[in-house]
């Protein structure tokens, strides 16, 4: 489960999209806000994962937010949306989430990484979000111990 609660904040800090639009089907009112049918309604989950009522310490990477007992993104029933949230949540979340740990689960497991420049800052100048160039890893393969299965 350390893997699942790494990605999830990986997620958290950096989620894949930095807004979610959605159209109001009718008239609602929100925390005393009217919003009428047809408006444009937007959520940012680069700000809303960040809200210190929500998750405790939101800037410091910290993957035990996700594990019992504290499970912090169980707060609202929206409280972690880097793939939307909702009827309209990404259909192709859960094979995100496989494809992350299958690939972390092989470069942590058989390479010694090492960041070989500052720490990218996030490129938000597309509706997905990566890291700013450059961003220099050097990795180096781990010896296999002699008779292990690769």
């Amino acid at each position: 489960m350390a893997l699942e609660h790494a990605v999830r904040e990986g997620e958290r800090l950096h989620p894949p999209l930095i807004l979610l639009v959605r159209k109001a089907l009718g008239d609602i009112e929100y925390h005393g806000f009217r919003i009428r049918r047809g408006t444009l309604a937007m959520v940012s989950p680069l700000l809303s994962h960040r809200l210190p009522s929500v998750f405790k310490d939101p800037e410091r990477y910290d993957p035990d937010r996700f594990a019992p007992p504290r499970e912090e993104h169980k707060q609202g029933t929206h409280a972690l949306i880097g793939f939307g949230g909702g009827r309209h949540r990404c259909l192709g979340m859960h094979f995100a989430y496989m494809q992350v740990k299958a690939l972390w689960s092989v470069l942590l497991s058989r390479y010694d990484l090492d960041l070989i420049s500052p720490p990218p800052a996030p490129d938000y100048g597309s509706w997905v979000t990566g890291p700013r160039p450059p961003c220099r890893v050097r990795y180096r393969r781990r010896p296999v111990p002699l008779g292990a299965n690769v």
